[in-house]
């Protein structure tokens, strides 16, 4: 990469959880979700963070997002460390780094037309008029491939894919450097995932976006990321240029992770 300074920095960032005698017994009473995890995302990249349920990659996110503080370690964006920031300095700060969920009606208001959600960001950030923000709604739901018709409907009247484009519009009304998505395709078909990668790609180009694309799969980080992390129980075991992770895996659960996946053409699959 051209870029001296990575956009986003996680240095030995490591999460611990404190747990009840009944989660783990009397003999553990915590539970290390992430260890001593570091790595590094460019400006204009997408990386992708692979692992199964429990891996940790989703605190990870967590904590990039300052939604969890960090045991330890640290988080720098844009050369700045996020714990030392005043409060002020956070707020400004989480307007550039945004993110898409899993569950899009979760993290959608039920009570608020469309028009409302995408434009909710500039009403707490940026103080925007009412008219002003009427005026944006718009241009924000067709850039995600919605119309004018969607403007006053509410959640309950979208499909799962349009409610996630709907997630989308409200995460770039900022224009922010960097979108967190953090298992934003799982919950999709196949063909409404294919649709969501290219929208983001789309969006990465035109404003020049980097992700950090969280997923349990693999097939679906190929064709989106740059660079391949692989998690497993809390730990970063391998990353490298997508390519590479595909092709000449360093990493034993790696080579297993890609084995366990059925070939994309169904004649490439072997009959019993």
């Amino acid at each position: 990469m051209n870029e001296i300074t990575p956009l986003l920095e996680v240095k030995q960032l490591s999460k611990t959880f404190s747990l009840s005698n009944k989660e783990r017994g009397s003999s553990k009473s915590t539970l290390k979700a992430v260890n001593n995890v570091s790595f590094r995302l460019y400006k204009g990249e997408t990386l992708g963070i692979v692992g199964e349920s429990g891996s940790g990659k989703s605190t990870i996110a967590k904590m990039i997002l300052q939604l969890l503080e960090p045991s330890s370690g640290s988080v720098y964006f844009a050369g700045e460390d996020v714990g030392k920031l005043s409060k002020t300095a956070k707020k400004q700060q989480k307007a550039t780094i945004q993110a898409v969920f899993q569950d899009p009606y979760a993290s959608l208001n039920p009570r608020m037309r469309a028009k409302e959600i995408v434009t909710e960001p500039l009403l707490i950030h940026k103080r925007m008029k009412k008219a002003e923000r009427s005026k944006r709604a718009l241009s924000l739901l067709e850039e995600v491939g919605l119309g004018r018709q969607h403007l006053d409907r509410y959640p309950h009247e979208f499909s799962g894919g349009q409610r996630q484009r709907l997630s989308i519009a409200r995460a770039i009304a900022l224009k922010p450097d960097l979108i967190v998505c953090d298992e934003a395709v799982s919950a999709l078909d196949v063909s409404t995932q294919a649709q969501i990668l290219n929208l983001l790609k789309e969006l990465q180009l035109v404003h020049g976006l980097s992700y950090l694309f969280i997923a349990h799969g693999l097939p679906v980080v190929k064709h989106i990321s740059d660079r391949v992390a692989i998690m497993k129980e809390g730990e970063l075991i391998e990353i490298g240029e997508t390519k590479q992770i595909f092709h000449d895996p360093k990493e034993p659960y790696t080579k297993a992770l890609l084995q366990a996946v059925p070939p994309a053409h169904p004649r490439d699959r072997q009959t019993n």
